[in-house]
Protein backbone atom coordinates (compact mmCIF):
# COMPACT_ATOMS: atom_id res chain seq x y z
CA UNK A 1 0.00 0.00 0.00
CA UNK A 2 2.87 2.38 0.83
CA UNK A 3 4.42 1.64 -2.58
CA UNK A 4 1.15 2.48 -4.33
CA UNK A 5 0.76 5.69 -2.30
CA UNK A 6 4.33 6.65 -3.22
CA UNK A 7 3.69 6.07 -6.94
CA UNK A 8 0.44 8.05 -6.79
CA UNK A 9 2.21 10.92 -5.04
CA UNK A 10 5.04 10.87 -7.60
CA UNK A 11 2.49 11.21 -10.40
CA UNK A 12 0.60 13.94 -8.53
CA UNK A 13 3.76 15.86 -7.71
CA UNK A 14 4.91 15.57 -11.32
CA UNK A 15 1.57 16.95 -12.50
CA UNK A 16 1.77 19.79 -9.95
CA UNK A 17 5.31 20.63 -11.07
CA UNK A 18 4.01 21.96 -14.38
CA UNK A 19 4.70 25.68 -14.37
CA UNK A 20 7.47 25.51 -11.78
CA UNK A 21 10.18 25.40 -14.42
CA UNK A 22 11.76 28.67 -15.51
CA UNK A 23 15.07 30.01 -16.73
CA UNK A 24 16.18 30.12 -13.08
CA UNK A 25 14.68 26.73 -12.24
CA UNK A 26 14.90 24.29 -15.17
CA UNK A 27 14.38 21.44 -12.69
CA UNK A 28 11.40 23.13 -11.07
CA UNK A 29 11.10 22.95 -7.29
CA UNK A 30 14.36 21.00 -7.07
CA UNK A 31 16.30 24.11 -8.06
CA UNK A 32 14.58 26.00 -5.24
CA UNK A 33 15.38 23.20 -2.77
CA UNK A 34 19.03 23.38 -3.80
CA UNK A 35 19.31 27.18 -4.07
CA UNK A 36 22.70 28.22 -2.66
CA UNK A 37 21.71 31.63 -1.33
CA UNK A 38 18.76 33.92 -0.73
CA UNK A 39 19.36 35.86 -3.96
CA UNK A 40 19.11 32.69 -6.04
CA UNK A 41 15.95 31.66 -4.17
CA UNK A 42 14.40 35.11 -4.71
CA UNK A 43 15.10 34.91 -8.44
CA UNK A 44 13.25 31.58 -8.62
CA UNK A 45 10.34 32.91 -6.53
CA UNK A 46 10.13 36.01 -8.74
CA UNK A 47 10.07 33.95 -11.90
CA UNK A 48 7.71 31.16 -10.79
CA UNK A 49 5.59 32.73 -8.06
CA UNK A 50 5.49 31.99 -4.34
CA UNK A 51 1.90 30.66 -4.27
CA UNK A 52 2.57 27.84 -6.77
CA UNK A 53 5.67 26.82 -4.88
CA UNK A 54 3.92 27.00 -1.49
CA UNK A 55 1.15 24.72 -2.76
CA UNK A 56 3.68 22.25 -4.17
CA UNK A 57 5.65 22.27 -0.92
CA UNK A 58 2.50 21.77 1.15
CA UNK A 59 1.48 18.70 -0.88
CA UNK A 60 5.03 17.41 -0.54
CA UNK A 61 4.29 16.73 3.14
CA UNK A 62 1.95 13.94 1.99
CA UNK A 63 4.67 12.61 -0.27
CA UNK A 64 7.04 12.51 2.70
CA UNK A 65 4.61 10.29 4.60
CA UNK A 66 4.16 8.01 1.57
CA UNK A 67 7.80 7.46 0.64
CA UNK A 68 9.03 7.30 4.24
CA UNK A 69 6.43 4.62 4.96
CA UNK A 70 7.55 2.73 1.87
CA UNK A 71 11.21 2.94 2.92
CA UNK A 72 10.43 1.91 6.50
CA UNK A 73 8.21 -1.01 5.57
CA UNK A 74 10.64 -2.24 2.93
CA UNK A 75 13.63 -2.08 5.28
CA UNK A 76 11.63 -3.76 8.06
CA UNK A 77 10.45 -6.58 5.76
CA UNK A 78 14.01 -7.19 4.56
CA UNK A 79 15.38 -7.05 8.08
CA UNK A 80 12.81 -9.56 9.32
CA UNK A 81 14.00 -12.08 6.71
CA UNK A 82 17.63 -11.99 7.81
CA UNK A 83 18.96 -14.82 9.96
CA UNK A 84 22.32 -13.20 10.72
CA UNK A 85 22.47 -10.63 13.53
CA UNK A 86 24.98 -8.64 11.46
CA UNK A 87 22.55 -8.36 8.54
CA UNK A 88 19.74 -7.49 10.96
CA UNK A 89 21.91 -4.65 12.30
CA UNK A 90 22.56 -3.38 8.77
CA UNK A 91 18.81 -3.55 8.11
CA UNK A 92 18.15 -1.58 11.30
CA UNK A 93 20.64 1.09 10.24
CA UNK A 94 18.83 1.53 6.91
CA UNK A 95 15.48 1.57 8.68
CA UNK A 96 16.77 4.43 10.85
CA UNK A 97 18.22 6.20 7.81
CA UNK A 98 14.73 6.02 6.27
CA UNK A 99 13.39 8.02 9.22
CA UNK A 100 16.26 10.50 8.88
CA UNK A 101 15.42 11.03 5.19
CA UNK A 102 11.84 11.96 6.16
CA UNK A 103 13.02 14.27 8.95
CA UNK A 104 15.46 16.03 6.61
CA UNK A 105 12.65 16.53 4.08
CA UNK A 106 10.44 18.02 6.82
CA UNK A 107 13.21 20.43 7.82
CA UNK A 108 13.79 21.33 4.19
CA UNK A 109 10.08 21.97 3.55
CA UNK A 110 9.71 24.13 6.66
CA UNK A 111 12.76 26.19 5.63
CA UNK A 112 11.35 26.56 2.11
CA UNK A 113 7.96 27.68 3.46
CA UNK A 114 9.70 30.27 5.65
CA UNK A 115 11.48 31.60 2.57
CA UNK A 116 8.33 31.46 0.43
CA UNK A 117 6.36 33.24 3.15
CA UNK A 118 8.58 36.29 2.88
CA UNK A 119 10.62 35.61 6.02
CA UNK A 120 13.56 34.00 4.27
CA UNK A 121 17.23 34.71 4.59
CA UNK A 122 20.51 33.12 3.66
CA UNK A 123 20.06 30.98 6.79
CA UNK A 124 16.70 29.52 5.74
CA UNK A 125 17.99 28.88 2.22
CA UNK A 126 21.19 27.26 3.53
CA UNK A 127 19.17 24.99 5.83
CA UNK A 128 16.96 23.99 2.92
CA UNK A 129 19.98 23.49 0.63
CA UNK A 130 21.91 21.18 2.97
CA UNK A 131 18.79 19.32 4.10
CA UNK A 132 18.00 18.62 0.44
CA UNK A 133 21.52 17.44 -0.35
CA UNK A 134 21.55 15.09 2.64
CA UNK A 135 17.98 13.94 1.92
CA UNK A 136 18.67 13.11 -1.72
CA UNK A 137 21.95 11.38 -0.87
CA UNK A 138 20.52 9.26 1.93
CA UNK A 139 17.32 8.49 -0.02
CA UNK A 140 19.44 7.20 -2.91
CA UNK A 141 21.46 5.09 -0.48
CA UNK A 142 18.32 3.64 1.15
CA UNK A 143 16.77 2.93 -2.23
CA UNK A 144 19.97 1.24 -3.40
CA UNK A 145 19.94 -0.90 -0.25
CA UNK A 146 16.29 -1.89 -0.77
CA UNK A 147 16.93 -2.88 -4.39
CA UNK A 148 20.15 -4.83 -3.73
CA UNK A 149 18.82 -6.54 -0.59
CA UNK A 150 15.59 -7.47 -2.38
CA UNK A 151 17.49 -9.01 -5.29
CA UNK A 152 19.70 -10.94 -2.87
CA UNK A 153 16.64 -12.14 -0.91
CA UNK A 154 15.05 -13.29 -4.13
CA UNK A 155 18.06 -15.37 -5.13
CA UNK A 156 18.51 -16.75 -1.62
CA UNK A 157 14.86 -17.82 -1.48
CA UNK A 158 15.17 -19.44 -4.96
CA UNK A 159 18.17 -21.47 -3.78
CA UNK A 160 16.18 -22.90 -0.87
CA UNK A 161 13.48 -24.25 -3.14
Amino acid sequence: MAALATVIMIVAMRWMAVGLESKYSPLGIINFELAKNYGEAKDIIGEVGAKKMQWNTAVDFLFIVAYTSFFLLSCKALMDNYRSSGLKTIGLIFLELSVLVGVLDLVENISMLITLGGYGSNTSVTISHWSAILKFSLAALVLFYIIVASILMYFISKKKV
